[in-house]
């Protein structure tokens, strides 16, 4: 791309720069209202102490120069010992104001992490399920969570530096310009080409961020493999260490490399930039140094125009410093509002319709089609199924036939690309997916261990209202939980999990259970359990499936297992291939149909026959 064509690119940037960082500072003055006003108040006081300084210096320099040439010079000490006073009372004065704007500017950066994090998190619980499995979204949330929470207090930051630096400039500027207005717009012109070069590189910074997000990602991802407890067994048992280790160590080599490009080229053009500024300034010091030896300025005139030149140069530098910054800021924070202003698909209705109570006739899922985000091929076609209250109906088939997709949407995580779900004949997509959902309890075939007490793991299955902790202790025993968690040093108080101190680590039958407990300690209208005895022995399997009905209290469920030994006891079994259901009924007719199910059924039952 040309010169031309980079400046016309940043150019049409300014309008949307110019409303991120409005955002930007609507969100800073909303969070921090106060802290906000006094980092404000003391920009102005510390943009004019250096005025202050300035006069005081050349006060107490003339003085000092005529009290060396007068024979008389005790006349000279008050006005002296006066403004050395003077001069320390401001140099207090501007270390208060700078320790006072310091602690605002912490307090403000740490509420408006606290903050952005929040939002962060709020709009990460308000998305679909479905982002999650976008590679695009992932990226999107990566950048958001590296840069969200500093960028807007950087951005205040950067404003106030620039306020501070303009009302230092514009004092101090008015009293060089008295002196040479030709050496002060010199001295502004020398600053341009380093703020040109720094906003250049922000923009090349912003660009290789952006390329190389995915490969960050992919990075961490290996870093966990190697320190994370979930992958420790197999990293040590088949040797993976130096496999992921040498990829790691591979993309950290090309994003370093890439990185230290770019920093080799600015170091170039910042210190050829510098190299202006600084001929700029001895070039004016040069001058007032002339005009002092002929006479044309006294000494505590020359010391202020120097120190002044100084701390002009200085202030303008960084004001173009903090330009640049605001630019860069402004960048990053986009991918905070790209990720803020992404919307949810499954929102509650404008005018939600709800049950009046508890299920009282039945589910009915007519024709739902759904197809994953760019996948070619649907994982659930034409499917259509009716569960009716009291009724266990079990979901059967191959890996990948769209049982738990079914699921899904039926606790309307996705949303159906064609058909229909009524509930009681009211259209579920007209009800608030939220108070649905408290209808629905679910144990995912992935299910969550929760680092925390065994009582909080199971009474995290239900946390709206208050629940006694003899419930808690009902929904372990209905799972076949008790046991193990009596067992426990703290029994229902145990953190388990080995992530925190004094944790207690549980075997993935145990874990399962408590998840099995999780489940049933809502009273949803609906029980869903997706593989609930994957890593259950015969003994613990056999002891809640003899007694679910008992368990689900009259309830309705959908069992998904590979086990035909729990799912003989549904009412209904719908066979699922490849996204469409191809035989229905209870096990007695589908094995007098001897297709696909009984064929199923056989392959497990054989082995187990003499």
């Amino acid at each position: 791309m040309s010169s031309a064509s980079r400046y016309y690119s940043l150019v049409r940037q300014v309008p949307s720069m110019a409303t991120d960082l409005i955002r930007a500072v609507r969100l800073v003055f909303s969070t921090t209202p106060y802290w906000t006003t006094i980092g404000i108040l003391f920009v102005f006081v510390l943009g004019f102490l250096p005025l202050i300084s300035l006069v005081i210096i050349k006060i107490l320099v003339d003085t000092v120069t005529a009290g060396i040439i007068n024979p008389d010079q005790a006349v000279f000490t008050p006005q002296i010992i006066l403004m050395l006073c003077a001069a320390a009372g401001v140099a207090l004065i501007t270390a208060l104001c700078n320790a006072g704007s310091t602690y605002a500017n912490e307090v403000q950066a740490l509420v408006m992490t606290e903050k952005i994090s929040g939002m962060i998190q709020s709009q990460s619980l308000a998305l679909d399920l479905e982002y999650y499995e976008n590679a695009e979204y992932l990226d999107t949330l990566h950048r958001a969570q590296e840069e969200g929470p500093m960028r807007p207090a950087l951005i205040v930051n950067d404003l106030v530096r620039i306020g501070q630096n303009c009302v230092s400039v514009t004092v101090i500027g008015a009293l060089l310009l008295s002196f040479s207005p030709l050496v002060g717009i010199g001295l502004v012109c020398a600053t341009i080409p380093a703020a040109a070069f720094r906003v250049w590189f922000s923009n090349k910074r912003y660009i290789l961020q952006q390329r190389q997000t995915e490969l960050e990602r992919r990075n961490w991802y290996y870093h966990m493999m190697l320190t994370n407890t979930d992958f420790a067994k197999e990293v040590r048992l088949y040797g993976l260490g130096p496999f992921f280790q040498d990829r790691y160590r591979k993309i950290q080599k090309e994003l370093r490399t890439t990185r230290l490009a770019l920093s080799r080229s600015r170091i170039f053009w910042d210190v050829l930039a510098q190299g202006i500024v600084t001929v700029a300034i001895f070039g004016s010091l040069s001058i007032i140094v002339l005009m002092t030896l002929q006479g044309e300025l006294s000494p505590g005139d020359m010391v202020m125009y120097l120190v002044g030149f100084q701390l002009c140069i200085g202030y303008i530098q960084s004001i173009f410093g903090s330009i640049t910054s605001l630019y860069e800021d402004q960048l990053f924070l986009r991918n905070l509002f790209a990720f803020l202003d992404l919307k949810p698909r499954i929102v509650c209705p404008p005018d939600p319709v709800t049950l009046p109570g508890r299920m009282q006739d039945a589910v009915r899922m007519e024709g739902i089609s759904f197809t994953y985000p760019g996948e070619q091929y649907p994982a659930l076609s034409d499917v259509s199924l009716t569960l009716h209250k009291g009724e266990v109906i079990a979901l059967v088939g191959e890996n990948g036939a769209g049982k738990s997709t079914l699921i899904k949407i039926l606790s309307r995580l996705y949303t159906p690309h064609k058909g229909s779900i009524t509930v009681d004949g009211l259209s579920l997509a007209g009800m608030d997916p939220a108070a649905w959902r408290e209808h629905i309890t679910v144990l995912f075939q992935d299910y969550v261990h929760y680092d925390l007490t065994a009582q909080e793991n199971i009474s995290l299955g239900e946390i709206r209202g208050t629940h006694d902790f003899t419930e808690v202790e009902q929904a372990a025993r209905m799972a076949g939980a008790d046991e193990a968690i009596q067992r426990l040093p703290g029994g229902y108080q145990t953190i388990l999990g080995n992530f925190f101190h004094n944790g207690h680590e549980l075997s993935i039958g145990e874990w399962q259970k408590i998840a099995l407990a999780r489940a049933f300690f809502r009273e949803a209208d609906i029980i869903v359990l997706d593989e609930p005895a994957s890593s259950l022995d015969a003994l613990a399997e056999a002891e809640i499936f003899d007694r679910f009905r008992q368990i689900i209290k009259g309830r309705s469920a959908i069992l998904i297992s590979h086990r035909f030994s729990t799912l003989r006891m549904a009412d209904h079994i719908y066979v699922l291939e490849r996204g469409t259901i191809i035989e229905h009924g209870n096990h007695a007719s589908l094995m007098a149909q001897n297709g696909h199910y009984a064929t199923m059924f056989r392959a497990q039952a054989d082995p187990y026959r003499d």
